[in-house]
Formats: C-alpha cells, structure tokens, sequence
C-alpha cells in the first residue's frame, strides 16, 4: 500500500510530526466560553456604535460620544489582556510549526501570543485613532466606513480564531 518511497517518506513525515506534536503540552490556548462570548457581546456594542455616528460627527457634538469611545476601548483592551493570558507553546515549537507550514507553503505565522490579541490591539488603535480624529476635527461620513472596515476585518480575525479553538 505504501510501496512507493514518495508515500513512505510522506507517511513517515506526518507519523514525526504528530508524534512531535503530541509531544508538545500544548499548540494552541484552550477555549475559553466567556472571552468568546464577551467578544461577541462587544462585537455588537461596536456596530451600534458604528451605526450610532454613520452620518458623521461634528466636533462640537464629541462629549456626547467621548464615554463611548473610553468604554470601548477599555472592553477591547481588557479582552486582550484576557486573551494574552493563556498559555501557548513554547518558542522552539512555535518555531518548528511555522517551519514546517512554510515548508508546505502554508501563508500561516504562529507567534507569541494567540492572533486573537493582534487583531484586538488593532481594534483599540483604529478607535483611538477614530476618537482623536472626532475630538479634533468631528467624522465625515466615509472616514467612518473607513475606521468601521478596519474594526470589523479584525474582528472578525478575532472571532474566527477564538470560535476555531471551540473544537
């Protein structure tokens, strides 16, 4: 059945492998049911933000929004923080893992912390961004879309990783 060298060499590759992954404590944070519901819960308190000042902002109207902004940016950065917490493989076998994904020319970067707190750090600079902008100047329409693309594309890297661990 596996007379061929390719096939030998190939069932031999997965064979080490999963034994050096079963090796490992650990590839991945565990699940965890309430970060993933408290991104959910904050998902839709951003969106209602978003479509609260779809139309624009004028900077005389920005202390109407400014608890918004700080309430938002705090659940954000706490739910990074949460995030960060768990444990994730050590160095050398995160290395290994992105070694051997390169090698089969997979476009995936393990790093240091699960992706999950990369895309929320990106969340809370593209609303401070958008909340410096408001103070300053107030929001045109289309700079809105512009911070709620950023916000929404991270988001959703953040729910996806978070609902993949949930296996």
């Amino acid at each position: 059945m596996l007379s061929t060298p390719p096939k030998v060499a190939s069932a031999l590759l997965y064979i080490v492998l999963a034994l050096a992954i079963s090796s490992c404590s650990q590839l991945a944070p565990r699940y965890d049911a309430e970060l993933y519901s408290d991104l959910t819960e904050v998902n839709a308190e951003l969106m209602q933000f978003f479509s609260s000042v779809s139309h624009g902002t004028d900077k005389d109207s920005y202390a109407k929004r400014d608890q918004n902004y700080h309430a938002l940016i705090g659940r954000i950065d706490a739910l990074a923080m949460q995030s960060n917490t768990r444990p994730m493989p050590n160095k050398d076998t995160l290395k290994k893992i992105n070694n051997y994904l390169s090698s089969r020319g997979a476009d995936i970067v393990f790093n240091e912390q699960p992706p999950s707190v990369n895309s929320l750090k990106k969340i809370s600079s593209s609303l401070n961004r958008m909340r410096k902008e408001d103070e300053d100047k107030g929001l045109r329409s289309t700079i809105v879309v512009l911070f709620k693309n950023e916000v929404v594309i991270s988001m959703d890297q953040a729910l996806t990783y978070e609902s993949f661990l949930n296996r």
